[in-house]
């Protein structure tokens, strides 16, 4: 029972984070309490205490625009160490397996959550990945080479604690 209900809460999640990205990429948002105002607009409930949350964890930062500050999603992460806990978080919060077959890598994710495990793997900039594709719950890795693809699997089984590589 506590898996089903585990899962329940990571599809919310992941839909809510869905919501909040598309928000911030067409809206201004200045403020938490906006944010959670649109949410709501959407019929997505959530407290300003877990909108923070997911502010960090989606690594939304703030910006000046027209005179005042707003959230926006991260064009490129400048941080490599705040790239590094994203993707920790991703493959640890929405990742259920990983698996490279030659060149392409697998990653087999919670429903909705693809774009954000793909997006955090584009933000690791890793010198193996050539590209990502993302769906709904698949995310394929594209390597530079055989060799780039065994260290990228590594690396990943590596981050999301070797649970769920195979």
């Amino acid at each position: 029972m506590a898996t089903a209900a585990r899962h329940l809460t990571i599809e919310t999640k992941a839909a809510r984070h869905r919501v909040i990205l598309e928000l911030v990429r067409q809206r201004i948002i200045r403020t938490q309490e906006e944010l959670v105002d649109q949410l709501r607009r959407r019929h997505v409930d959530a407290t300003q205490a877990t909108i923070s949350r997911d502010i960090r964890e989606l690594g939304l930062v703030r910006v000046q625009h027209d005179g005042g500050a707003r959230y926006t999603a991260p064009a490129a992460e400048v941080d490599a160490g705040a790239a590094a806990h994203r993707l920790r978080n991703a493959l640890r919060e929405h990742v259920q397996r990983i698996e490279f077959v030659d060149l392409l890598g697998l990653i087999h994710a919670a429903p909705g959550s693809a774009s954000l495990v793909g997006s955090a793997i584009d933000g690791a900039r890793f010198d193996e990945v050539a590209g990502t594709v993302a769906g709904d719950d698949t995310v394929l890795v594209v390597a530079r080479s055989r060799p780039a693809a065994q260290r990228l699997w590594l690396r990943l089984r590596a981050m999301s604690d070797g649970r769920r590589a195979g």
